[in-house]
């Protein structure tokens, strides 16, 4: 007999199960369902690192470019909250965190571009002219040097003040620093005049910036200087700017005037000082300390410390406007009729 071959039968691995679920690879109360790496071992603080990594590598919704450049950019801020005090027109830290492109280099640069500006002009002129702009203008002044040089001796030369149309060359390179350099940032680095200067203005904000800046200066004004007189005596307040309208003796130097205080000199330094420095100082400040700061950088730089007690508290004003509104119109509307209140006044001999 043919022995029989052995048959051998083929045996299919059954496939590994996996091992259950245990305290060390599965959280407590997950029932075995979501096998997790334990909170302490290697396995999890590798996950952690990495995801760690994955949010530093992706920028928050809305952020710009990271880095800090040669104009003074900060690094990441609490701004855009619409209302808060970091939000456009408003200063003050609060709402998402981003960068920006520009910050306190630019803000140091337009002044310092605006001041540059004006002392190549100043000297041109003073180099090129007989002005003297150290006598004052008005036929007093011209008798009284008359009167000094006869009385010493000296040879009869008469200083002459330098016409109101050179003034107003003057101003323009120091408005192109405080609002050409502004408008360039904004529009070359940032995201343009409206969203970082908040240059932009409604109907309602002519009549509402006009009454405010009338009001401040024919009753905020005087209230304040009748108690700061009570400390230091009656001063002249105005001598200053009746340096100025002194010289508006025919109808085109009243035109200049009016240029000068109540057009150019408010547009200019409201882009500066509100739409520029307020905003800047608002990322690292809360809303009120921004508009004081704003204010008082506002008010020093007239360099008039008589005027500083007004010019402080109606830039805390303008402050407070551009901040609830948002927006320039507010502010720049109130520092008109701030200004032409006073050029009025001065000039038509009504005060």
């Amino acid at each position: 007999m043919t022995p029989a071959k052995r048959r051998t039968s083929r045996v299919t691995p059954s496939p590994k199960k996996a091992p259950p679920p245990s305290s060390r690879t599965t959280p407590k109360g997950s029932k075995g369902r979501v096998p997790v790496a334990a909170p302490g071992s290697k396995a999890a603080r590798r996950q952690a690192a990495a995801e760690r990594e994955r949010d530093r590598a992706v920028p928050p919704p809305g952020a710009a470019a990271t880095g800090r450049d040669a104009t003074g950019a900060d690094e990441a801020e609490l701004v855009d909250a619409p209302g808060a005090p970091g939000a456009p027109g408003a200063p003050g830290a609060a709402g998402t965190r981003r960068r920006y492109a520009y910050g306190a280099g630019a803000l140091i640069l337009a002044f310092l571009v605006g001041q540059v500006l004006y002392a190549v002009g100043y000297a041109i002129v003073r180099a090129t002219t007989t002005y003297d702009f150290a006598v004052p203008p008005g036929v007093g002044a011209a008798v009284g040097q008359a009167a000094s040089q006869a009385a010493t001796g000296q040879p009869l030369a008469i200083g002459v003040p330098p016409p109101l149309w050179v003034t107003t060359l003057l101003q323009l390179p120091l408005w192109a620093g405080l609002a050409g350099v502004p408008i360039w940032f904004a529009v070359k680095k940032g995201k343009g005049v409206v969203a970082d200067l908040g240059l932009r203005m409604k109907a309602i904000d002519v009549p509402v910036g006009l009454a405010v800046g009338v009001a401040c200066q024919l009753l905020m004004v005087p209230a304040l200087y009748w108690v700061v007189f009570r400390f230091i005596g009656v001063k002249d307040v105005s001598a200053a700017a009746r340096e100025l309208t002194d010289r508006a003796t025919d109808p085109w130097s009243v035109v200049l005037v009016f240029l000068i205080v109540g057009l150019g000199a408010p547009v200019a330094e409201e882009i500066y000082f509100r739409g520029m420095a307020q905003r800047i100082f608002g990322r690292r400040l809360a809303a009120p300390w921004a508009i004081l700061a704003s204010a008082a950088f506002f008010a020093a730089s007239h360099l008039q410390p008589l005027q500083f007690p007004a010019l402080l508290l109606f830039g805390v004003v303008l402050g407070v406007m551009a901040w609830r509104t948002g927006r320039l119109g507010p502010a720049i509307w109130a520092h008109v009729g701030f200004n032409t209140v006073t050029a009025v006044t001065l000039v038509f001999h009504l005060g």
